[in-house]
């Protein structure tokens, strides 16, 4: 297991992502929750997990 920290260049929300090298996943893409940039596409090879760990201040309205 990888564990790592992603910043939003656009918003700097801040998400931690982790990896699981011994499951696979599904192919997609991770966008930026609060202003929904893509920070990351995957094949879907391994399992990939984010979650918002760090809110920016109020630049960006919350979507609804």
């Amino acid at each position: 297991m990888k564990k790592g920290d992603v910043t939003c260049p656009d918003c700097s929300a801040g998400s931690r992502r982790i990896e699981l090298e011994s499951r696979k996943g599904n192919a997609g893409h991770y966008k930026c929750l609060i202003c929904e940039r893509v920070l990351e596409v995957f094949d879907g090879s391994r399992e990939i997990a984010y979650r918002l760990a760090v809110q920016p201040s109020d630049l960006h309205p919350v979507r609804e």
